[in-house]
């Protein structure tokens, strides 16, 4: 998708929806986080991800102001 090869409209306007989501979040979530001090390395020896299945919507989560 970045390439720019095969883009649909609809893939691509949700791509756009999912980077405005990801926008709100650091903005309105991360951006609210106190700041913490630290010193040495992060420890991620014991990190787990995981991926959820996602059921589509036929809104947004979000509102844009």
């Amino acid at each position: 998708m970045r390439a720019k090869t095969d883009e649909s409209p609809a893939i691509k306007s949700k791509m756009d929806e999912v980077a405005e989501a990801m926008a709100a979040v650091g903005r309105d979530l991360i951006g609210e986080l106190p700041r913490m001090r630290h010193s040495g390395p992060t420890d991620v020896s014991e990190l787990e991800v995981s991926v959820n299945a996602l059921t589509p919507v036929s809104q947004p989560l979000y509102a844009v102001a």
